[in-house]
């Protein structure tokens, strides 16, 4: 069994990294990590659900880890870590929520802090919803009633199309009113 470990080693990054699931709420850093197969990925040795909640209230640091050097000798190492300080956390090296592999940890980091000064109510919603790129690029963060008809139009072509495949023997029927789609 020991010989088969390397073969495991990609499906257990996979599942470990599937699992994780982070959100900054107005309530604080969510750290979520959902039931997942480890070692052999037997059911016997599943790894159940843990979440943590960090309160903007209680955190002291917010830094940003840069990769270097290799894991093993030959694995370079190439993901950004995100620590979360809090009081409790300790002296001794010790983080409160360590997040690897974020896409954009600078974002997050500003992001973080920003809710912790305006104490979780949203700094402004275009850095809310800075990531969003619909429509080849168009600036929808600015208005945000736009986004929400946009949401709007995209339900009621979804609407038509399934009940032109439900009655496909009959022609499309057309868009439904505001009133069908609340």
């Amino acid at each position: 069994m020991v010989g088969l470990a390397p073969c495991y080693l990609r499906k257990n990054v996979r599942w470990n990294v599937q699992s994780q699931h982070v959100a900054v709420t107005r309530d604080g850093i969510r750290f979520v990590r959902e039931k997942r197969p480890t070692c052999w990925g037997w059911q016997c040795t599943d790894s159940g659900k843990s979440s943590k909640t960090v309160p903007f209230d209680k955190i002291t640091d917010c830094d940003i880890e840069e990769p270097a050097g290799n894991t093993c000798l030959c694995v370079e190492n190439v993901l950004n870590i995100v620590n979360v300080d809090t009081a409790s956390s300790g002296t001794n090296g010790q983080k409160e929520l360590k997040i690897a592999g974020l896409k954009d940890p600078h974002a997050f980091k500003k992001l973080v802090w920003a809710m912790k000064r305006s104490r979780g109510v949203a700094p402004s919603m275009p850095a809310a919803l800075e990531m969003v790129d619909r429509k080849g690029g168009a600036d929808v963060g600015g208005d945000v009633s736009s986004l929400l008809m946009d949401i709007r139009d995209e339900l009621r072509q979804h609407n038509t199309l399934l009940q032109s495949m439900q009655t496909s023997d009959q022609p499309a029927p057309s868009a439904p009113t505001d009133s069908e789609i609340v």
